[in-house]
């Protein structure tokens, strides 16, 4: 399945996404989609996200960082915008194609973007592997930790930040707790996002692969 490079045919709107004081993105979302329509819009826990890699030390990230579930490509545009070589990674081709035309929107470069599905051929092994809001399905634990794992798609020492709302905690709690088993170290963020009227609580794990 290759990714679509006319998607003239889906109904977007354009929006601001303030992921910071000083920096806002322009992006497309995709609107009327059937469910699962997950991929189809910019969610808060991108944003806490973004945000927390905007925090981050100058030097302290890698050169090169993989997305899982990159969607509309929020967290791999700010990875991109910070200076490093990102893969967007998603299962749904027309996600992908609208997260290269929003890198591309923005003037980014160092984006890239191709179909993963967590099985089969994992790819090369990264040493930064961000994922927001992909854990909400009962199968996606046990995925994710062969993928990254087993699979070895994070290599040792490697640092894994993932994302969830903190109110539906339950699925991606059980993968930290999986990891923590097998010698990861974590650390728990939660950070408030104001949201479409409300303010959303985000937790954001992050997690060493031991060498």
């Amino acid at each position: 399945m290759l990714i679509p490079t006319d998607v003239r045919a889906y109904t977007s709107r354009t929006l601001s996404v303030a992921v910071s004081e000083a920096l806002t993105f322009q992006m497309h979302e995709v609107l009327a989609q059937p469910r699962p329509n997950h991929w189809s819009r910019v969610w808060p826990t991108s944003v806490a996200m973004s945000g927390w890699l905007l925090d981050q030390a100058i030097g302290s990230l890698p050169q090169a960082a993989l997305e899982l579930g990159c969607g509309m490509g929020l967290v791999s545009m700010t990875l991109a915008h910070l200076g490093l070589r990102i893969e967007g990674t998603d299962r749904e081709p027309v996600a992908l194609a609208f997260a290269i035309k929003n890198a591309a929107r923005n003037a980014l470069t160092g984006f890239s973007a191709s179909l993963l599905d967590w099985g089969g051929d994992t790819g090369t092994p990264t040493q930064l592997l961000v994922a927001s809001d992909i854990v909400y399905e009962e199968s996606a634990p046990e995925r994710l930790f062969t993928l990254m794992q087993t699979s070895g798609l994070l290599a040792p020492g490697g640092r894994l930040l993932l994302g969830v709302p903190h109110a539906r905690t339950e699925l991606l709690d059980a993968l930290v707790a999986r990891l923590q088993d097998h010698g990861y170290t974590h650390l728990l963020e939660t950070r408030v996002v104001p949201w479409e009227g409300r303010d959303e609580a985000i937790d954001l794990h992050v997690l060493v692969r031991p060498t």
